[in-house]
């Protein structure tokens, strides 16, 4: 071996030693073995904040300030992120064993502008985060498959830049968003302002937004401070005591029902006598008849006694059925509630109106796995209506040749069968549905022709501005006017107003 080698390459072992030295004793001191942060990763809500576990004993020297302050217990920790490809040290390194190698004094000295890289870098102190969050919702109470825009304002109120500032919303699990991000990276100066916008989908429900996760790091970004915090709400500009919270939901008006009705009293008129406010008819009195409904007017002038019969008012049994076969799981476009989803929500306001009124409410659902609950009122019966409407399966793919027409169909009768047994005999069937085929017509003139009333009601989800969507409006179209045409009213409604609304027009209509 060439004697004059000898010096240099032992040179360059102990710069290569020194280094990993360096590198592994910088990394047990700063935390760089223990915290992969390069990558925030906002879906999974990766932030932490200073009751996190960086309070061990181990780990205490990632939190202390370098100038050997002491430290704010309320500032969230620095974690430094590693281990990481040290641009600076590597140059200083290669540049330094170049110029022993070649006995090159500039190449040699060249190696100082990587040392002065690194000293950099390792000598920057964890940035100070003092942000301020508000977040402004446009519309609280929106209509399913709105969209609704969130705006969200950052804002500095320390005295030291933030040269990179990445933010997090907590947006609901629930609600897809639409257009823009809720992610957002930019950078502060002492007192400046940052303002980005979002927009989610509405969905039935009430949804709460969750906490907002900040990640601000240094200028060569080796160090970092990740903490979450509760964005305050604005509306209409004004700051509000509340959570922050999109709910979903319109209570439907009373929808008339036909004269069909049980014995409990209720608020259909019958055309009956009995107990009630408005008056109906006399009669000749009889022994068992209460005096308080005696014509004493009419004793006085003739001496007779008469009693007076005054309209009354029963409480109907109405089953709400909801259409989930496959064919019924149609949306207007990708990302909105689909069909079963709306006759769901649908349902539920429906099933609140006639609880409140007294009628006997229970549910079916229509299709694979069809569910019954037996009819009942009160609160209890609302909310096991809600349990079984928010479990609503989703739609089974069956494959071409695995389930051919026919068998459907006989699989589709089984259930309806099933179904009409099942139901009391005077109970008036809602059946919410997109009548996105013939069949769901047939289902309702069948309802019908054993002797129920009843009563449709079909989200408007065809049409999408497509050739196609033209054509499968058309066809829903006639598969309306068929119904109306077989006695059954319809409520046509669509996503884009409120479930009252559809049904204020559709009783005009039917008064008319």
């Amino acid at each position: 071996m060439n004697v004059r080698l000898v010096a240099p390459l032992v040179t360059l072992g102990l710069l290569v030693t020194v280094y990993l030295a360096a590198f592994r004793v910088a990394g047990a001191k700063r935390g760089l073995w223990r915290t992969e942060a390069s990558d925030f990763d906002a879906t999974e809500g990766s932030a932490t904040d200073g009751s996190d576990g960086n309070q061990k004993s181990g780990e205490d020297d990632a939190t202390e300030p370098e100038d050997g302050g002491q430290v704010d217990d309320d500032r969230p920790p620095a974690i430094r992120i590693g281990p990481r490809w040290d641009p600076g040290t590597t140059v200083a390194l290669l540049a330094g064993a170049g110029g022993i190698l070649t006995k090159n004094t500039t190449i040699f000295l060249a190696g100082v502008v990587g040392f002065a890289f690194a000293a950099y870098r390792y000598g920057t102190r964890p940035p100070e985060v003092s942000v301020a969050v508000e977040r402004e919702i446009a519309d609280r109470s929106p209509l399913p498959s709105d969209s609704v825009e969130i705006t969200l304002t950052l804002r500095n109120e320390g005295d030291e830049p933030i040269p990179d500032l990445r933010v997090v919303d907590g947006v609901p699990e629930r609600l897809g968003v639409v257009s823009g991000s809720p992610r957002h990276c930019t950078s502060l100066r002492p007192g400046e302002r940052a303002v980005f916008s979002y927009s989610v989908r509405a969905r039935r429900g009430t949804h709460e937004f969750g906490s907002t996760s900040l990640v601000a790091r240094n200028v060569s970004g080796s160090v970092e401070r990740r903490l979450e915090c509760e964005a305050e709400v604005k509306h209409e500009g004004e700051h509000i005591d509340e959570s922050a919270t999109i709910t979903c939901e319109t209570r439907a008006d009373d929808v008339p029902l036909p004269a069909d009705t049980s014995s409990h009293p209720g608020h259909i008129t019958t055309d009956s006598g009995g107990e009630g406010v408005e008056f109906y008819a006399t009669r000749e009195y009889q022994s068992a008849d209460p005096m308080s409904r005696i014509d004493w007017k009419r004793y006085a002038k003739t001496q007779e006694l008469t009693t007076v019969d005054f309209r009354e008012t029963r409480a109907a049994t109405v089953m709400m059925v909801v259409d989930v076969r496959t064919p019924a799981h149609v949306a207007r476009r990708e990302g909105e509630p689909d069909a079963v989803e709306l006759g769901a929500y649908a349902a539920e306001r429906l099933v609140e109106a006639f609880v409140r009124r007294n009628d006997r409410v229970g549910l079916a659902l229509f299709g694979p796995e069809g569910r019954y609950l037996e009819p009942g009122g009160g609160d209890d019966q609302v909310a096991r209506v809600r349990a079984e409407l928010e479990s609503t399966p989703p739609p089974r793919d069956y494959g071409a040749g695995f389930f051919d027409t026919k068998r459907r169909k006989r699989a589709h009768e089984s259930r309806f069968e099933t179904l009409r047994k099942r139901m009391p005999d005077a109970a008036q069937v809602v059946f919410l549905s997109p009548m996105a085929d013939d069949y769901a017509v047939d289902v309702a003139e069948r309802f019908r022709a054993y002797g129920h009333a009843v009563t449709v009601v079909s989200p408007a989800v065809s049409g999408s501005g497509t050739p196609g969507g033209a054509i499968e409006g058309i066809e829903r179209d006639q598969r309306l006017a068929d119904v109306r045409g077989g006695g059954i009213r319809v409520v046509d409604w669509s996503p884009d107003e409120p479930i009252r609304t559809a049904v204020s027009k559709a009783t005009a209509r039917w008064s008319g």
